[in-house]
């Protein structure tokens, strides 16, 4: 057959879009290697020009996305840029994570934002106008921007300048719609993202008196509007949810009566619906054991009032790999024993809060999860943001590690980071789980550093001190107070930028954290198998610089011990580490 006779047959044949998508994925795959490869060149014009080629194959190229944006911006075409940097962050929402290189990205390509935030650091905690902090141009320097519309969509700022931008537009826009003023639908849309961003982030930012005065006033109108069946301005239902919860208005149902512009809809889905959704829920989630110590009640009653963490988009472009390939190519000199299976493996998530079930059956090839949590609040978020694809394959459910040795079950790994921490004795924690990993299981774990964590014990006790309580009002006085004094270190946390992740890190009703020889005796004591952490780069070069010369593993905890206590700030987040039942 000829080409024109080939191509046919291939519209024809039932694979025959199978075998074309097989021919993209190898054009493709060249593709990205030429472009690339232009690009290390500095031969920006041809390599973008490959790159657009690839994404006509694959317009969901996380990677090529990401490389043309870069390609663009250095040839100062940044309106451009952004929106390829701002597609890649939609297909692969894990980026988010590395939140220095996306701050650092934004303000590479979006210049007039990077003014405003210097102009509100100054300025702080004067509120500056919009025409203040982005001069004649006004909102419109900014407000479609798409890599900014995308961060204020999906993660809380991680940035206290970037905060205190949004705290200033926030109250600029509410004065636009407490006087009734008609904004362009960029506007609008705009301000239904500031929106989603305050529901994001739990209203973690501070306010004024005058502020809620007229937040209040606002929410009255627009209850009483509800009401009577008045016309309502759209800006007005944005202003509002951008102080408080839609969910939380008297009468709230009435607002899904009415018609709205798609991106005031969207805001409703997110702070009506989609809540509702999840009340529906807890009905469908069973209770494995009874919740009856008394630290386990007050951590479960902490978690339903701020679920933890309140993500948005889940991890995208995820290829799912066995346990033993994904811990030989993280650890390639361990020594560990493959579990030799890479299908039907059976995890237990042990506090998957509202996302790490989720995550672990996406990530591991044949995972079958259990993932409980104390928290029903937790448990129907996380259910709810479950993808379609995975829901067949985690088992949701109630129930108190405490008490987890009676369900009956084992499981071929266990995976329980950042919980242990918050009974009374981390330690019988995990000896309960160990009871449920079967012989030659795999366990992941994470505990809190009492070196890395200093400030924040500082923190602490300067709360016990001055009498602040675990509110809304008094997260937001302290978080500003804590600029004042030394602590204000604890804002390098990303924790510090959300209500419920900020109350987790500085208010937490039960926190033990840990050392590395103590954790170290524990391995010692019942004969466990140290894998290894899970480390970043400068922390891995850390230990070569101090112990490479001299042929030490890096499994070698008392090394480890030796560095963190010479850079305290190794296990910033958490000593995050992997074990093997022998």
């Amino acid at each position: 057959m000829n080409r024109k006779q080939r191509r046919a047959a291939l519209k024809q044949s039932p694979s025959g879009g199978g075998h074309r998508a097989r021919l993209a994925g190898v054009s493709a795959a060249r593709l990205f290697v030429e472009a690339e490869s232009l690009q290390r060149q500095n031969k920006l014009e041809e390599s973008a020009r490959v790159y657009k080629r690839l994404l006509l194959l694959k317009p969901d190229h996380a990677r090529a996305n990401n490389n043309l944006g870069a390609v663009l911006h250095a040839q100062g075409k940044l309106r451009e840029a952004s929106t390829y940097f701002a597609h890649s962050l939609s297909l692969m929402p894990q980026l988010l994570e590395q939140t220095g290189g996306v701050n650092a990205t934004l303000l590479a390509v979006l210049p007039a934002f990077g003014e405003a935030m210097r102009r509100a650091a100054m300025a702080w905690p004067t509120r500056l106008t919009i025409e203040q902090l982005l001069g004649s141009a006004g909102l419109p320097a900014i407000y479609d921007d798409p890599m900014l519309l995308c961060l204020m969509q999906s993660v809380p700022p991680r940035n206290i300048n970037f905060e205190r931008v949004m705290t200033s537009l926030r109250l600029s826009l509410l004065d636009s719609a407490s006087a009734g003023e008609t904004v362009s639908p960029s506007a609008l849309a705009f301000s239904c993202a500031l929106a989603t961003q305050c529901f994001i982030n739990e209203y973690i930012s501070a306010t004024t008196a005058d502020e809620d005065g007229k937040a209040e006033r606002l929410k009255a109108a627009l209850v009483d509007d509800l009401k009577s069946g008045a016309m309502i301005a759209p800006l007005s239902v944005a202003a509002v949810a951008m102080y408080q919860p839609l969910y939380s208005l008297p009468d709230a149902q009435a607002l899904l009566d009415r018609t709205w512009p798609p991106a005031v809809d969207e805001v409703v889905t997110q702070q009506l619906r989609e809540p509702l959704q999840e009340l529906q829920l807890r009905a469908s989630i069973p209770q494995l054991t009874p919740i009856d110590d008394e630290i386990s009640q007050r951590v479960r009653q902490q978690y339903d009032e701020n679920p933890y963490p309140r993500w948005v988009k889940a991890a995208g472009n995820v290829e799912p790999v066995a346990i033993d390939k994904y811990l030989r190519n993280k650890f390639p000199t361990a020594a560990f024993t493959p579990l030799g299976k890479n299908e039907a493996v059976d995890i237990l998530v042990a506090g998957c809060g509202t996302s790490l079930g989720a995550r672990v059956a996406e990530g591991y090839q044949g995972a079958r999860v259990l993932a409980v949590d104390l928290s029903l609040s937790s448990l129907c978020y996380a259910k709810r943001k479950t993808p379609a694809s995975l829901a067949d394959r985690i088992e949701y459910a109630q129930s108190d590690i405490l008490k987890l040795g009676a369900i009956g079950r084992t499981f071929d790994m266990i995976d329980c980071q950042g919980v242990l921490h918050h009974m009374r004795d981390p330690f019988e924690g995990w000896r309960i789980l160990l009871s449920l990993l079967r012989p030659g299981g795999i366990m992941h774990l994470g505990f809190y550093s009492e070196i890395a964590r200093h400030d924040v014990a500082d923190a602490r006790a300067y709360i016990a001190q001055h009498g602040y309580v675990p509110t809304p009002a008094d997260i937001r006085r302290v978080r500003h107070d804590l600029f004042k004094t030394p602590m204000a270190s604890v804002s390098r946390f990303n924790d510090f930028f959300s209500m419920s992740e900020c109350r987790d890190l500085l208010f937490h009703v039960q926190e033990k954290r840990l050392t590395i020889p103590a954790i170290k005796a524990f391995i010692d004591e019942q004969g466990l198998k140290f894998i290894g952490f899970d480390l970043k780069d400068d922390a891995a070069k850390a230990f070569r610089a101090m112990f490479a010369d001299a042929g030490w593993s890096m499994s070698d905890l008392a090394k480890w011990d030796i560095v963190e206590r010479k850079y305290p700030d190794t296990f910033m987040s958490m000593y995050m580490f992997w074990v093997q039942k022998r």
